[in-house]
């Protein structure tokens, strides 16, 4: 963590620095400043996560410098160090977010103590925070909400995943298998940490599947996963397991993140339908498969929205072939490009291949050497899917669904709110709501819901000029108050404390 310390008196200021640096404190980076204006200075690159600041400096007192950082957002921890004559002073920098207020001489024992105190409050809030924004990456990888329309940039992935290689390992259960239990994948997490230096694990129920994200300095080989995860991982595939894998890895591309599980999607539907293994790695000559599926979902949305025949389907069909690899010679290698999107895109939407075909789906239609259905065109395989689809309720636009979520929201906006809990509580595939609002409100879920608490953040900033930042955020439904701020300056482009100053007359 870093520390800054302000004091416009040398001795005093390098004495605290040396105090603190043999001490055993969780403050590993400290810096030192002269006075207000030295911090103001030397905060443009480095940003600490606690302020010790004097209150009387010469140019900028402390406590007008902790005003200007907070409306700059550059820190929200402050203790201030103050004479026995400035004991009154110090009470009123208290509304300042001022934690804490340490008397000179600078007790040592009282000092760390101080520091012990909060680095555990800011570690506990760095734990939220990346356990927050890792709910948020999940939003964009299996739901597809854009980076746009959350508060989280690319760029914070790296914090996340700071090293070259990304690899996404996705598990899932086949016919009615549960997944696995804690204690398998707390096991093979455990496997897996041997090799990677970041790991991180999701669930989603409606798709059935587990997503592994890990982040390593070197390529992992398949070898590599064979060995992290034993038995799981056999060359073989155990019969009547019910658990297909796919891996994809990608170096130095996080930004493209959601196509890398696209990919390992595809990987475990190739696994599923076409491989005798239990673990597919996902192959450069199926390069660009995302790209392939996005333009089946845009062709299948397109005709669902326009209602298109099945003659004009079948003239399209002609048009899309193309994106897929393989010509005349090699007609069982697109056949099964074309499958793996289409299997792709029903999970995305909640649905299977068995669903629509039939229980025996993958031999009457997906096994590539299966002769007896090879005649089956591309076309008719997607006038079928567009069928079934415009027949169930996956594409049918309700307004009262609308109305119950947005009740729910108005309900429970306080509560850490996404999108897999607003589709428990609507029974709801989470694509299938967030591609409602999308077409019937013009937005995600997810800026919906940070639209509304931000409207609700500003209602109690009017109502309760007083109130510390800290409370304000955690009655709109922020748990961390750098996350709020995080969250209103992306959608306000102001900070809270600027807000409030430009509100503050009426």
């Amino acid at each position: 963590m870093k520390l800054m310390v302000v004091d416009d008196e040398p001795i005093i200021l390098n004495g605290i620095i040396r105090m603190i640096e043999k001490a055993h404190t969780p403050f590993i980076e400290i810096i030192g400043a002269n006075d207000g204006v030295d911090a103001m200075h030397k905060l443009a690159t480095f940003q600490p996560d606690l302020i010790l600041t004097d209150i009387h400096m010469p140019e900028m007192d402390g406590l007008t410098l902790i005003k200007e950082i907070l409306s700059l957002n550059l820190c929200n921890k402050f203790v201030i160090l103050t004479g026995y004559g400035d004991f009154a002073y110090a009470r009123q920098a208290l509304r300042y977010q001022v934690i804490d207020y340490l008397l000179k001489p600078i007790n040592k024992e009282e000092l760390m103590n101080v520091l012990e105190r909060i680095g555990r409050t800011i570690q506990n809030e760095q734990k939220q925070i990346i356990e927050h924004d890792l709910l948020l990456l999940k939003e964009h990888i299996l739901f597809n909400t854009q980076f746009d329309d959350l508060p989280f940039k690319p760029e914070q992935l790296q914090s996340l995943i700071p090293h070259p290689y990304t690899t996404i390992i996705v598990i899932q259960a086949t016919d009615h298998i549960p997944l696995l239990t804690t204690e398998s994948l707390s096991s093979m997490g455990t496997h897996l940490a041997r090799i990677f230096q970041k790991l991180y694990t999701f669930q989603s129920r409606f798709l059935q599947q587990i997503i592994i994200l890990t982040n390593s300095v070197h390529l992992p080989t398949n070898e590599d996963l064979q060995l992290a995860c034993g038995e799981l991982f056999a060359t073989e595939k155990k019969q009547g397991s019910g658990l297909c894998i796919g891996v994809s890895i990608r170096k130095n591309d996080n930004e493209r993140i959601r196509d890398l599980y696209i990919e390992a999607m595809a990987a475990m539907l190739f696994n599923r339908y076409f491989s005798s293994s239990t673990i597919t790695l996902y192959k450069p000559e199926s390069a660009y498969i995302h790209q392939n599926f996005d333009k089946l979902v845009q062709y299948i949305e397109r005709s669902i929205d326009e209602q298109l025949t099945i003659e004009q389907i079948e003239k399209d069909v002609q048009s899309i072939l193309p994106h897929f690899p393989g010509n005349t010679e090699s007609n069982n290698k697109l056949r099964e490009q074309f499958l793996i999107c289409v299997s792709v895109y029903l999970q995305s939407v909640g649905l299977t291949p068995e669903a629509i075909w039939g229980e025996h789906a993958a031999s009457k239609l997906f096994l590539s050497n299966n002769t007896l259905h090879a005649d089956i065109h591309i076309s008719e395989i997607i006038a079928q899917l567009i069928q079934y689809i415009r027949t169930s309720n996956h594409h049918q636009p309700n307004i009262h669904t609308i109305d119950k979520i947005v009740a729910f929201v108005e309900q429970n906006y306080k509560l850490d709110l996404s999108l897999d809990a607003v589709a428990d509580h609507v029974q709801m595939h989470p694509n299938y709501i967030s591609m409602l609002f999308r077409k019937e409100m013009g937005l995600t879920f997810l800026h919906y819901l940070h639209t509304y608490r931000i409207t609700k953040a500003k209602q109690i900033m009017h109502e309760n000029p007083d109130w510390p930042i800290n409370t304000i955020a955690e009655q709109a439904g922020y748990e961390n108050p750098r996350q709020f701020f995080k969250v209103f300056k992306k959608f306000e482009n102001i900070t809270p404390g600027q807000f409030r100053l430009e509100n503050s007359s009426f």
